[in-house]
């Protein structure tokens, strides 16, 4: 027999941050491992990523943090994992609330 699974509003949250982190962790490994010349090609893919998280999240950060971001990769690190666990609370909470998580 299937199981339907479903996805409440904070896993989708969820998966939607740590699909922009992944994005990030990676583009990060290409600049590490990069030549001078790519750089500006990965900084404007890095700098699309953080718009891409403020369009998605910016209701929980705000412009002024957005601007430090593009500009600071460990700072959007930080963003992204605040913003996660905040998440990531809530979806618990949920499931507490509704009975799931006895």
């Amino acid at each position: 027999m299937l199981r339907v699974v479903t996805v409440n509003e904070g896993e989708e949250k969820i998966e939607a941050v740590l699909d922009i982190k992944c994005s990030a962790l990676y583009l990060h490994e290409q600049i590490l491992g990069s030549h001078s010349g790519a750089y500006g090609e990965l900084e404007k893919q890095f700098e699309a990523i953080v718009d891409k998280f403020y369009q998605a999240n910016n209701e929980a950060i705000n412009e002024r943090q957005y601007k430090a971001a593009r500009n600071n990769y460990e700072y959007f690190m930080v963003l992204i994992d605040q913003l996660l666990n905040a998440h990531q609370e809530q979806a618990l909470k949920e499931k507490q609330e509704s009975g799931e998580g006895k």
